[in-house]
């Protein structure tokens, strides 16, 4: 009897199963929220689908009716380009607050730096080795899901990564080390502080790098041109083995 019980509190408490819309949303809300908390990243619609166990279009509708009330806030994806994994790119989903608190944290941060580092020389240079940092971080998280799951190509390991981060990666074409990154998760504070793109050119650097054995023994060579294009700012990487590094010092 008391595992019958259980089942129907379990069912009871399954968001999914509220009637009421209103109920449904402030618990997908309150999930975003758990998952910004953990991750520091938003959610699509699948996500929210699997989650709830509802379809992705009305976890979809559910979203956008947030997005209205000025709960969430989505980023929007070029969908015309070539799809990062199948499909198009998704939409992430994210709440407003932490948004609003991720902005005011990166706003001081970078104006923290630019304080310590007054000539634009230095203040990249810091910026760059930050990036780096946080490139190698994400490699080595990468590398610890990796032993759960199957191995990928080091191409879609970057897009899963840039994907996951928000940055919504798109294929140029037939050459996949050229991207646009069709969404900036830190757009808004692009503006005053450009310092930031130049972390995340040191994080893809960074990432690429240390990503696996197979690239640990080469210095990535990273392009990123901001915002040059009405798809993205352009992002290109290549390689250069140790070898090449040696004659160009010599």
């Amino acid at each position: 009897m008391s595992q019958d019980i259980q089942a129907r509190k379990r069912r009871d408490q399954t968001p999914s199963r509220r009637r009421s819309g209103e109920e449904i949303r402030s618990a997908i809300l309150d999930y975003l929220h758990t998952s910004a908390e953990r991750t520091g990243t938003g959610l699509t619609a699948q996500q929210i689908g699997a989650a709830f166990g509802i379809h992705p279009t009305t976890a979809r509708f559910h979203l956008e009716h947030l997005v209205k009330q000025g709960e969430a806030v989505r980023q929007t994806r070029d969908g015309d380009g070539q799809s990062v994994g199948r499909g198009r790119p998704a939409v992430i989903y994210s709440p407003t607050s932490m948004n609003h608190a991720r902005e005011d944290m990166i706003s001081s941060l970078c104006t923290a730096l630019e304080t310590a580092c007054p000539d634009t020389r230095s203040r990249n240079a810091a910026a760059l080795k930050a990036g780096l940092a946080w490139g190698r971080t994400l490699a080595q998280q990468r590398r610890e899901h990796a032993e759960k799951s199957a191995p990928s190509s080091m191409t879609q390991t970057l897009l899963d990564v840039l994907n996951t981060l928000g940055f919504a990666p798109v294929r140029t074409g037939s050459d996949s080390a050229s991207l646009y990154l069709t969404s900036c998760p830190f757009l808004d504070s692009v503006s005053s502080h450009p310092i930031i793109c130049t972390i995340h050119r040191g994080m893809v650097r960074g990432f690429v790098e240390s990503s696996n054995s197979a690239t640990r023994d080469r210095k990535a060579r990273v392009l990123l041109k901001p915002l040059t294009s009405p798809k993205g700012c352009f992002l290109k990487v290549a390689k250069a083995d140790n070898q090449s590094r040696k004659r160009v010092k010599q």
